[in-house]
């Protein structure tokens, strides 16, 4: 009797003609809250499963544009571009088309502490007790343009601005006038009309063009998101990452975040200890180091 109730138990999880396992909803409605929810259960409509740092790019980049959903009606915008180049694809967040020139927008959902020059090749994020380092976005910004304008015949005279947002979880210390916030994008935008550049079928007859070189085939659109998984386990910290100001040499994450954490010293930047000492002795009121500069060698 004790193992005929067993297997009547077991009857009741399924169905009598297609035995397809029926699904406690209590047990579901409190699986969204699970890290992998989203890319196992939203798979078809979303694309492959993604990472917890891609599904944050995704929500700084359907915040964006939503907010660029309240620009003017004469101002086109497309959003999530996937273009081939020569040797790979390349992806554009948000791109607006406006009468008086072309944004390029690369949105960014870091927190922590950001830092880096726009000459870069690499910037620096601080969280906490971790310094990482990912690639300068004006560079990339910059390929993306190259690429744009060999797809697509763009005049020379048009006005292209390139754009790298952060959202609000982060401290930018990063001086240019092409990284803000994302709460700033909209009146950055507003603010450029000072001459109307394309007229209304030329905007329109852009955004076609544009549009019909963006890869839409999902097929392609999983196998980039894959890639871009690959390629930053590839990238995953490591020592050499992390570079003196003033040598190149590497610099060990304890270093680094020394320099961060002493602003008034090294004015956001990262040096090596051979360089922290030289610039110590230059700021002392007393010091016959003090109008020395930093990049000449100590005597």
């Amino acid at each position: 009797m004790f193992f005929g109730r067993k297997k009547n138990k077991n009857k009741d999880n399924y169905q009598e003609d297609e035995m397809i396992p029926v699904v406690n909803e209590q047990n579901t409605s409190n699986n969204k809250y699970s890290t992998n929810y989203f890319a196992s259960k939203r798979v078809k409509q979303r694309g492959a499963p993604r990472c917890k740092s891609l599904r944050k790019e995704e929500i700084g980049e359907y915040k964006i544009e939503v907010g660029l959903g309240q620009l003017p009606q004469s101002y086109k915008v497309l959003s999530n571009l996937l273009i081939q180049s020569e040797n790979s694809l390349e992806q554009i967040d948000h791109l607006v088309i406006s009468p008086y020139g072309l944004f390029i927008i690369e949105v960014n959902n870091l927190s922590g502490i950001v830092l880096g020059e726009e000459t870069d090749p690499n910037w620096h994020q601080s969280i906490s007790w971790r310094v990482k380092t990912f690639p300068n976005p004006l560079l990339e910004n910059q390929a993306h343009l190259e690429l744009l304008r060999k797809r697509v015949p763009l005049d020379e005279t048009l006005h292209i601005h390139s754009f790298v947002t952060f959202s609000r979880r982060c401290d930018l210390k990063v001086i240019s006038e092409s990284v803000f916030y994302d709460t700033d994008l909209l009146a950055v935008i507003l603010r450029r009309n000072q001459q109307e550049v394309l007229s209304k079928g030329e905007i329109q007859s852009l955004y076609d063009q544009i549009e019909r070189i963006n890869i839409q085939d999902i097929n392609l659109r999983n196998e980039y998101a894959a890639h871009i998984r690959k390629q930053r386990i590839r990238q995953r910290p490591k020592y050499g990452d992390i570079r003196c100001r003033m040598c190149q040499k590497a610099v060990s994450e304890r270093t680094a975040r020394y320099c961060i954490n002493h602003p008034d010293k090294f004015a956001w930047q990262i040096y090596c200890v051979k360089h922290q000492k030289e610039l110590a002795r230059q700021l002392k009121p007393n010091s016959a180091y003090r109008d020395t500069p930093l990049h000449t060698p100590m005597e």
